[in-house]
């Protein structure tokens, strides 16, 4: 009997406590739970903080009507109605007032510019050929002469006597020139000379040339009757 009795409060003080465990423990979960449900609300609070303002804000803002403009809004604050009153009064004169476009009538002239002529420079040259002279007085070169009519050159500019003159001795003066034989005078402002015995080209002042046709011939003279040679003389012409 001892021993039966003994058994059965054991048996009654274990389930006592496991009683007292499960309570405790349910307890405890319960505790935990709430725990955690705090500190995750703390959390979504602290994440979102936004959201509270921006609902406060609307609660006490004023509520805008659907016809109000956020661009309506921006002018209210910068500038009130009287002082838009008074800029449009001020700016009234200024603003541009609808205009009448004339109607223009086109008016067409015929006008007939003719173009300006353009000028072109011509040059010419008429060889007589190369010879020599001893004499000491102007003498015709034999078959030295050419024959030139004015007409063949329209718009004459200025024509110069051409001639290339040498002296094989160097010591001495020799002269050259041109001869009108048709009518039988020199050509004005024609006659070079050369002195030494480096050849040179001689090239005269402007000289003028008889209207028509006419016959020219090259005359030379030395001051001390040696050979001079010309190798070559031309007549040069520039028209326009």
């Amino acid at each position: 009997m001892d021993e039966e009795n003994l058994s059965q409060d054991n048996y009654k003080n274990n389930f006592n406590f496991k009683n007292l465990l499960s309570i405790r423990n349910i307890t405890i979960l319960l505790i935990t739970l709430t725990l955690l449900n705090l500190i995750y609300i703390d959390i979504v609070t602290l994440r979102n903080p936004k959201t509270t303002i921006i609902e406060k804000v609307i609660n006490i803002t004023k509520p805008s009507t659907p016809s109000e403009s956020s661009s309506t809004k921006v002018t209210d604050q910068v500038c009130p109605q009287t002082c838009m009153a008074q800029i449009y009064e001020a700016t009234a004169s200024s603003r541009m007032q609808p205009t009448t476009i004339p109607t223009i009538t086109p008016t067409i002239t015929s006008t007939i510019s003719s173009a300006p002529e353009v000028s072109i420079v011509k040059e010419f040259f008429i060889p007589f050929g190369s010879g020599s002279s001893t004499a000491g007085d102007w003498q015709d070169i034999a078959g030295i002469q050419a024959t030139i009519d004015t007409a063949n050159f329209p718009g004459l500019k200025s024509v110069t006597f051409e001639a290339t003159v040498r002296i094989p001795t160097g010591n001495e003066i020799a002269y050259i020139r041109l001869y009108n034989v048709t009518d039988k005078h020199p050509v004005w402002f024609s006659e070079l000379s050369l002195e030494g015995g480096t050849p040179k080209l001689l090239i005269s002042k402007p000289i003028t040339l008889d209207g028509g046709t006419k016959l020219y011939q090259v005359q030379m003279k030395t001051s001390l009757k040696y050979q001079a040679i010309f190798d070559q003389a031309r007549l040069h012409i520039i028209t326009y």
